[in-house]
C-alpha cells in the first residue's frame, strides 16, 4: 500500500511542478524587466509604450523559455535561455526603434511552438513533412505581414525600422565585446558566460543528428544578408538564430552541469576561448580610447574562464557534484546579467 501511495504521490508533484515552473520562470522574467525598466518608467510617458517596451522583452524572453522545454529538461537551464533570447542585445536592439519591430521579435519562439511540438503520430511521409513546412513558416509569414501591413499608407504608415538595414560586419563585434551595444545601434551579440555556453551547446548539437534544425537559422541568416522583402528589414530575420543559439546556450549550461571525463575535452575547448576572448578584450582596451566595454569584456570572459575551470575539474577527476556545477553555472550567468544589462537597457533612452 505505501509503495501504491508513493506511485499516486509522484505523478501529482510532477504536474504541479509543471504547472508551477512556467508561473516561477514568468515571475522572475518580469522582475528582471521591472530591475532593468524601471529607472527610466518616467522617460517611457503614457501610451502603450510605456507597457509595450518592457513587455517585448517579457513576452521574448518567457517565449524562449517555452521553446527550450522541447529539448532541455532543467528549468534553470531553460530559464537561462529565455533570458538570454529575451533580454540579449539582439533582442533589446529592436527596441530601440518602433516597439513593433520589438513585437516581431518577440513572437518568434511563441509562433514556433506548433512546430517544435508538432508530433505527427501515425501520419508521415509527404503528410508530415508539408505540416511540419507550415508550422515553421508561420513566424516568418507574420513578421511579413506585419512589416507589409505598416508600409501602406492605410496602417500609418509606420516605419519599424530603417527598410534597408542589413546584416553588416560592424554588427558582429558584439559576438565578443557585448557591451559595444551601448554605443552603437544595434549589435548582434550575447551575454559573455552564455557565449561559452552556447559554445558548449554548439558541441552538444554537433553529436545530436537534428540538423534540419538548422534550416530556418539558414534562411533566417540569409534573408538578413539581403534587400528588403515584402518591405521586411533585412535584419529582423536574425531574429531566427538568436532563438537557435539562445537555445545552444541552455543546452550548454545543462550539458556542463552533468559532464562526465569524456566531456573534459569540450569542456577545455570552452576555457581556451573563453580565455582567448579575455586577451583579445584586454588588449583591445589598451588601444582605445573607450576602453571601458573592452574592459567589462575581458573581465566577464576571465571569470567565465575560472568557473568553467572548476567545472573542467571536477569532470576531469569524475567528481560529479551536480549541485556545486550548478550554483556555480547559474551564478556566474546572473553575475553576467546584472553586471551588464542596466547598460544595455539605459542605452535605449
Amino acid at each position: 500500500m505505501k509503495k501504491t501511495a508513493s506511485a499516486v504521490t509522484k505523478p501529482g508533484k510532477r504536474d504541479l511542478l509543471r504547472v508551477l515552473q512556467p508561473v516561477a520562470a514568468a515571475v522572475l522574467v518580469t522582475v528582471l524587466a521591472a530591475y532593468l525598466f524601471q529607472p527610466h518608467w518616467f522617460q517611457l510617458g503614457i501610451g502603450p509604450k510605456k507597457i509595450l517596451l518592457p513587455l517585448n522583452a517579457i513576452l521574448a524572453a518567457m517565449g524562449g523559455y517555452v521553446v527550450t522545454r522541447r529539448w532541455i529538461s532543467s528549468f534553470d537551464a531553460s530559464l537561462l535561455a529565455g533570458v538570454i533570447y529575451g533580454f540579449g542585445a539582439l533582442g533589446l536592439s529592436f527596441i530601440k526603434y518602433h516597439f513593433t519591430a520589438g513585437l516581431c521579435y518577440a513572437i518568434v519562439p511563441w509562433l514556433l511552438c506548433p512546430a517544435v511540438y508538432y508530433h505527427p503520430g501515425h501520419s508521415g511521409g509527404a503528410a508530415k513533412t508539408i505540416i511540419s513546412s507550415l508550422l515553421t513558416l508561420m513566424p516568418f509569414a507574420a513578421i511579413a505581414g506585419l512589416f507589409w501591413i505598416a508600409s501602406h499608407h492605410w496602417a500609418g504608415p509606420l516605419f519599424l525600422m530603417p527598410k534597408y538595414r542589413i546584416l553588416e560586419i560592424s554588427d558582429l563585434r558584439g559576438l565578443i565585446t557585448p557591451m559595444t551595444f551601448a554605443s552603437q545601434p544595434m549589435a548582434i551579440g550575447f551575454y559573455h558566460v552564455p557565449l561559452i555556453m552556447i559554445l558548449m551547446g554548439l558541441f552538444v548539437f554537433a553529436v545530436s543528428g537534428r540538423e534540419t534544425l538548422l534550416l530556418p537559422v539558414l534562411v533566417g541568416v540569409t534573408l538578413s544578408l539581403l534587400g528588403p522583402i515584402l518591405d521586411v528589414t533585412p535584419i529582423i530575420w536574425l531574429s531566427f538564430p538568436a532563438l537557435f543559439l539562445s537555445v545552444m546556450a541552455g543546452l550548454g549550461i545543462q550539458a556542463m552541469a552533468w559532464a562526465g571525463k569524456a566531456d573534459r575535452f569540450w569542456i577545455g575547448l570552452c576555457v581556451l576561448a573563453a580565455l582567448l576572448l579575455s586577451g583579445f578584450n584586454y588588449m583591445l582596451s589598451l588601444s582605445n580610447p573607450q576602453s571601458a566595454p573592452y574592459v567589462h569584456a575581458a573581465w566577464l570572459f576571465i571569470v567565465s574562464a575560472a568557473g568553467v575551470g572548476v567545472i573542467f575539474l571536477l569532470a576531469s577527476k569524475s567528481i560529479r557534484l551536480t549541485w556545486l556545477r550548478w550554483i556555480i553555472l547559474f551564478g556566474l550567468c546572473v553575475y553576467d546579467i546584472v553586471m551588464t544589462s542596466p547598460a544595455l537597457v539605459d542605452s535605449l533612452f
